[in-house]
């Protein structure tokens, strides 16, 4: 059986991290078997070493100020790069000190985790958010002015000689502007919330219901449900959501109790008669509607980006709504509402799942 000293050791050496400690003079004298796998060097050849010279030359002066500041402070942390056997590593090196039964200061020992992915994986999102900026910039200037020109001129010719085919043309612009506004809130809209206030669902989901054609079709508001969110995301996702209802939840498409004939599809434009609740649920809540619902087939893949039910749909409602929702960290699916029509369902983590096993 291993003694303690022992034991201490072979647990060092079992880590993934390296393990070091330096002396006063910040030369090494122990480390674990994790470090001679690095560099590929035995003991005698690593007793001894600066700190700074396991790192390349223009990371050796942060390491430098490192140690000082482990010395000064008590404790440090600095990212360096290394010289491996193999390709350079980037280490994440963090540094205590260490002091004596007196209290005197006997050098530090740390631990060097590599972060050389998560380095990589950080830079490259850096890029796509800079070339994801600039394609926003593109879209908000390059392509929605000369949008924008296009709809007035359209406009004031349909005041003086209106036709089909100039009303065809001002319904595709329209869609055109649908989603490059949508396409901006998806390309702008980060993953992470600045700032969250205390947001009263029912507060928000009335104003949304104010922004959105809701024609002939009824709100039903039935929470009392207040998150810490931000205000106008969750005024887009309600109204994504409203405006998802109202053009998807045509009543007149459902076939009757007695009525064994499927009535023609409506576009759902005025509403049609559909009421639109916000209710609460145990995990959170949900917005329902009395429409047609959602085929249990599509109920996974109508939050995809680019996916319409609608030929003149811009297929980034939902896909908005599910964003908005993982920012405030919920989750969102999509289900049956009690009388058949669609159901989206707020899981805001107010429960423990372990809880249903019980």
């Amino acid at each position: 059986m291993l003694d303690q000293p022992a034991l201490v050791a072979a647990a060092l050496d079992s880590l993934d991290d390296v393990f070091y400690v330096y002396d006063t003079d910040a030369k090494l004298v122990a480390w674990n078997r994790r470090l001679n796998d690095v560099f590929d060097r035995t003991d005698e050849e690593l007793r001894g070493t600066p700190a700074e010279e396991f790192f390349v030359d223009a990371d050796r002066e942060r390491v430098q100020a490192a140690v000082a500041e482990v010395f000064d402070r008590g404790e440090t942390s600095v990212e360096a790069r290394v010289e491996t056997a193999g390709p350079a590593v980037r280490f994440q090196l963090t540094g205590h000190r260490l002091v004596d039964d007196d209290g005197a200061v006997v050098g530090f020992s740390g631990i060097g985790r590599d972060v050389t992915v998560e380095h990589e994986q950080s830079v490259r999102l850096s890029l796509q958010n800079e070339r994801l900026e600039s394609f926003a910039s593109v879209v908000s200037h390059d392509l929605r002015n000369p949008l924008q020109v296009a709809i007035g001129l359209v406009d004031l010719e349909r005041d003086e000689r209106d036709s089909d085919r100039l009303g065809r043309v001002a319904g595709a612009l329209d869609r055109m502007d649908r989603i490059v506004s949508d396409v901006l809130t998806v390309a702008r809209d980060g993953s992470d919330l600045e700032d969250p206030t205390s947001v009263s669902l029912a507060a928000v989901a009335r104003d949304a219901w104010g922004t959105v054609d809701t024609g002939s079709a009824t709100l039903d508001v039935r929470t009392q449900t207040s998150v810490e969110g931000d205000p106008d995301r969750l005024d887009r996702l309600f109204a994504n959501l409203f405006r998802n209802s109202v053009e998807h939840g045509s009543t007149s498409s459902r076939p009757g109790a007695d009525d064994a004939v499927e009535h023609g599809s409506s576009d759902g434009a005025d509403g049609d008669g559909v009421t639109v609740s916000v209710v609460d649920t145990e995990r959170g809540f949900a917005v329902e509607d009395d429409g047609v619902g959602i085929a249990p087939d599509e109920r996974e893949r109508v939050f995809d980006a680019g996916v319409s039910r609608t030929a003149d749909g811009t297929g980034f409602g939902l896909d908005i709504v599910r964003t908005v929702a993982e920012a405030h960290g919920w989750t969102v699916t999509a289900a049956e509402s009690e009388t058949g029509g669609a159901a989206f369902e707020f899981d805001l983590g107010l429960l423990d799942p372990s809880a249903d096993d019980d």
